[in-house]
């Protein structure tokens, strides 16, 4: 840089200063948030000075020392990609600011969209996700799975039952499909995998039983698996099949809800719900099957990974048209 820039370059270096000094003194409560707000600003100010190039944003992190490592050459220019990313009306509005910097910054690299990068910044702070998690959601393909309707019926009863509950497609990246030639494999590698398949299934589910036995009148019934939601106080029936959809698996659904509701639901829960899981889906058929069926449930897929990007593709194109 040349002399004419230097006063210029001690402003900023004094305004950046002054920034770090504020916001270190924020109260220990919101330390995330006033740490990624500071490296906001930053970015902000060197956004401003991009034309100055890199020797810029060099002589920043050699004179920035004294505040830590925080404020390398590399996440100098972290700071600014972020503030490229929002505007401050946009990032007030979001939880940006409340999520980890390091799982911030690893949304906004991995997002090939603003709207892509919005959507996990979200579901990260609502769903509590990891660093790790936040990667796994990306290699599945969590976002673009998003933009598939399940075929369900309407189960928005209140303000607590939601129909972002059922997902179109469950991807298992945890699955050994070698091994799986019948329904009962396929259970028992899920029941083996009982974290990674309840964090698959999404937030608020929890496990009751596999093959769980009804008795009606000295006669047994066995339900794949029963689940819990704890967010909506509901039951859910999940039955497996490695097969393609057929209209006939519903009437077996319908009765383990309906029994559920009879023999097992209290007082303080809300009715059941049914999920049904096949290898693939006819979506015209399954939406004739769901027709004036007033039950909450969904029929919805479940892929292995490695048959993601061929489905995602072919669905996503047939929902341009």
């Amino acid at each position: 840089m040349n002399e004419i820039l230097d006063k210029d370059y001690i402003y900023d270096l004094n305004k950046i200063k002054e920034t770090i000094r504020d916001n270190q003194n924020k109260a220990m409560v919101i330390v995330n948030s006033a740490m990624i707000m500071t490296y906001y600003e930053i970015g902000t100010i060197i956004n401003k000075r991009k034309t100055w190039g890199s020797k810029y944003i060099e002589k920043l992190s050699n004179d920035l020392k004294e505040y830590g490592k925080g404020y390398s050459y590399e996440q100098l220019k972290k700071m600014s990609r972020f503030a490229l990313e929002f505007s401050l009306d946009e990032i007030r509005l979001q939880p940006a600011t409340q999520i980890p910097w390091f799982t911030l910054i690893r949304i906004i690299g991995k997002s090939k969209s603003h709207e892509e990068m919005l959507w996990y910044i979200n579901k990260t702070h609502e769903l509590g996700w990891s660093r790790s998690m936040v990667l796994n959601q990306f290699e599945l393909k969590a976002y673009e799975r998003s933009l598939i309707e399940p075929n369900t019926t309407s189960i928005t009863k209140s303000d607590d039952l939601t129909n972002e509950l059922f997902k179109d497609t469950y991807v298992f990246n945890f699955l050994d499909r070698n091994k799986i030639n019948s329904e009962k494999d396929l259970k028992s590698q899920l029941i083996d995998n009982i974290v990674k398949f309840l964090q698959e299934l999404g937030r608020g589910f929890a496990f009751v039983g596999k093959e769980y036995e009804l008795k009606i009148d000295n006669e047994s019934f066995y339900i794949d698996l029963l689940m819990y939601n704890i967010e909506i106080h509901s039951y859910v029936v999940l039955e497996i099949k490695i097969g393609k959809f057929n209209p006939s698996n519903i009437g077996q659904l319908l009765f383990y809800i309906n029994a559920i509701d009879e023999y097992k639901k209290g007082p303080l829960d809300n009715n059941t719900i049914g999920l049904l899981l096949c290898k693939d889906v006819n979506t015209n058929i399954s939406k004739i099957t769901l027709k004036n069926i007033n039950v909450p449930l969904s029929i919805s897929k479940y892929k292995f990974i490695e048959e993601l990007p061929e489905y995602l593709e072919k669905r996503l194109n047939e929902r341009k048209y």
